[in-house]
């Protein structure tokens, strides 16, 4: 898969696309591009390879798109470079994956994957969102705050292999009032 590398223009289009099942193998190859490159330095190779195995793998993104988790790809002038993943929850909804291609940070991709993340969610209902983001990955936790979103507390949970996801809670309220502009 060749993924782009460059900045999106003005006249570029951004998208967020609903996945189906046939679309689950961009959204493995992006996690595997993406993660490779952001998180050795912050949870290690080791993780990474088994954070990948356990929810990247197609059986396990489908497994998770069967019960009930909305994937979506964002898209520039028709190529995927990044993606979102939230499912429904009593009273809120759990942004669970949102992930972009490194060559697009820091210039406002990512702002705009999370508010129309946000915005899918509003369209279904949902006034509030969230998350879960590893407490060193500070760019990650910084566009978060800048998008409404507030620390609520931490969590650390070990997910097997001897790993652990040591994790801020984060949330959001007011979705429903992106629907307003």
């Amino acid at each position: 898969m060749s993924l782009p590398t460059r900045q999106p223009a003005e006249r570029d289009p951004l998208s967020l696309e609903p996945v189906g099942p046939d679309d689950l193998a961009c959204v493995a190859a992006l996690a595997d591009f993406i993660w490779w490159r952001c998180y050795p330095p912050i949870i290690g190779s080791a993780q990474v390879h088994y954070m990948l195995g356990r929810g990247y793998a197609l059986p396990a993104l489908r497994e998770a798109q069967q019960n009930g988790t909305r994937f979506s790809l964002l898209r520039v002038a028709g190529r995927s470079i990044g993606f979102s993943a939230w499912r429904h929850e009593p009273d809120t909804a759990f942004l669970d994956k949102l992930y972009l291609h490194p060559g697009f940070h820091g210039k406002g991709v990512g702002r705009w994957l999370i508010e129309a993340s946000c915005r899918q969610m509003a369209n279904e209902g949902v006034d509030r969102v969230r998350l879960r983001v590893n407490r060193y990955n500070h760019p990650a936790i910084r566009a978060y705050e800048r998008a409404g979103f507030r620390v609520s507390g931490k969590d650390c949970q070990p997910i097997g292999g001897g790993f652990v996801m040591d994790d801020y809670l984060m949330n959001r309220t007011g979705l429903l009032g992106l629907l307003l502009n």
